[in-house]
Parts: C-alpha cells; structure tokens; sequence
C-alpha cells in the first residue's frame, strides 16, 4: 500500500464536509439492497426528490416517472450523501436543460464512514443492486439502455462501471468524473470503471498522480486530463481538484466550452504537450456516445468559473 494512501485519506475527509455522525456507527453492516436509495427527480417534482422503491412496479407508476423520456442516474463518492453537489447541483442543471427522469444513487449509510477502505468495499455491491433495479426497468419497458446515462463521481465512477458490468445489455454511456485512485488498480479493470462497461465510457481525471485522489490513468474509451490531470488552477487542496470533475461536468452541460487537443499517450497529457489535433468536447448532453469517441484528450480551463476557455459547442 502506497504511503500516500494515508496522507489522502486524512486529507480528503477534511477537505470534504461530514456527517454530524459516522453512519458507520449507526449501521455497522451495510446492505446494499437495504440501505440505498433511489431518489427521483424531474421538472414535475425539481425540489422535492421522491423515493423508488426497489424493484416495485407501483412505486415507480405513482412517481413522476416518464417511461418515454431518457433517463440519467447520479452517484455520489466518498463522505458525500444525498446534499452533495453531484446530486442536488448537478440533478438542477440537468433538469433545467433537458427533460429527462434523475435518479441519484444515495448510498451514504455505505460512504459516510471515515474509513474508506469500508467504503471501497461497498461499491461492488451498489452496483449490483442498481443494475438489478436497471435490468427489472429494462423487462418492465421503463427503460430503454439506448437512452440511460450513468454519472459517478470518485468512488461513484466505480459504482457505476460495475452497473454496467452487470445490466443485461449494454447502456449507451458512463461517465466517471475523477474514479477514485486508491485501492482501484489500473491492471483489473474488473473492479473498477472500465471501456466496455457501456457502449460508451468517458473519464475525467481532475486529481491523478502520486499524491492525487483520483486514479489518473486512460481507462475508458476517451480520457480528458484538464490541465495536465493533476492538479486544478485555482486550487490549493487535493479535495478541490478532485471536486473540479463535478464542476466541471455541470458546466459542461450549462456552456460546453471544453474543447480538447488529442493526445498520442498519457505522457504527453500530463505535461500539456498535445499536438496530435483537437476537435472535441468534455462532457455534455448527449453523450459523445454519438461520435463513438476514443483516445486520449486535454484541455485547459481558467481558475474560476466560467472554468471553460471556449470555443463553444454548438
């Protein structure tokens, strides 16, 4: 185990705000099937999530609910719950551009532990019990794959590959913002998010390296390292450049400016030395599922929002 593993853990659960008490202390076991949520929200009901019980046809058939409308699940990372900003930020901006049905993935009573090594061995089994509840919308005609889009931020990323590990049938597109670096290898790609687990796969990588929180390596079907991948401009923390994915996947959607040069190996990312031509974008609706990108991409952004430099997507 590297010896940064330690310095990370200490540092980004202070960086990032806790809950009052360790849901470790109140449920020792986590059930995955138990203890996590899914919460609906759409323009019908924007501020007032309702909850869909697993698997149950009159839960869904009450909600607000549209079988007709694509569908985007968000998933949070460590120490963050249902009041994080991949969930109550990113669930407005999704919904006040487009009409989709958003259903975030709380799994809180499994991340809010300080210990991660808890909480890394829970997202295995969260993504078991959401692609169970995916592959029963799938049979029920909820859902079709063709128009589900996953979002997982930190150890999220990884919840989400293993969704997609585990559907009958391929998703059209996941996208990991920042996946989580420790404990998730870049040699087994079985746990963690990884190209193949949708039709298409998209990483953000805000926080990598020797030091960084985030896993910083190219493994899903295109990879974008702002600025070098490492660290953020404007940023001092580890825990802010690795909150930067979630900020600037939402921009994405708001004004996607994020406009990339191609790389030719990660290398060249890292240093900002891409020259290999450009030509695409970071993020946004829909997916770059549509131009079945692969490779690798860097991009650069300012120190504060407006974090993109343009030019913009039309």
């Amino acid at each position: 185990m590297k010896i940064f593993f330690v310095v990370f853990s200490l540092i980004f659960a202070i960086a990032n705000s806790a809950p009052a008490e360790d849901p470790e202390n109140i449920n020792p076991k986590f059930d995955a099937y138990r203890d996590t949520r899914l919460l609906l929200q759409t323009r019908r009901n924007r501020l007032e999530p309702v909850q869909i019980n697993f698997r149950n046809e009159n839960s869904l058939l009450a909600s607000p609910f549209d079988p007709s409308k694509p569908t985007r699940f968000l998933i949070h990372g460590w120490r963050q719950d249902d009041e994080s900003d991949i969930s109550t930020e990113t669930s407005l901006v999704l919904l006040n551009h487009y009409d989709y049905n958003v259903i975030f993935v709380d799994w809180s009573l499994g991340a809010g532990t300080i210990n991660y090594i808890a909480a890394a061995g829970r997202v295995e089994p969260v993504g078991f019990f959401v692609a169970s509840q995916l592959n029963w919308m799938r049979e029920n005609n909820f859902v079709n794959f063709d128009t589900v889009g996953i979002i997982g931020f930190s150890l999220g990323a990884h919840i989400a590959g293993h969704i997609g590990k585990n559907t009958n049938g391929l998703i059209d597109t996941i996208i990991g913002l920042d996946p989580a670096g420790p404990l998730f290898a870049e040699r087994r790609p079985d746990g963690r998010i990884n190209t193949g687990d949708a039709r298409y796969v998209e990483c953000l990588h805000t926080n990598g390296g020797l030091t960084g929180a985030g896993i910083g390596a190219a493994i899903c079907d295109a990879d974008f390292f702002p600025n070098g991948g490492s660290s953020q401009p404007g940023c001092l923390l580890p825990g802010c450049s690795h909150g930067r994915a979630v900020d600037f996947y939402m921009e994405s959607i708001q004004r996607n400016g994020f406009h990339s040069v191609r790389c030719d190996t990660e290398r060249q990312a890292s240093r900002e030395n891409c020259n290999s031509g450009g030509g695409q974008w970071f993020g946004g609706e829909p997916s770059n599922s549509r131009h079945n990108l692969r490779g690798i991409f860097s991009f650069r952004t300012n120190r504060n929002p407006p974090f993109s430099q343009g030019p913009w997507l039309n």
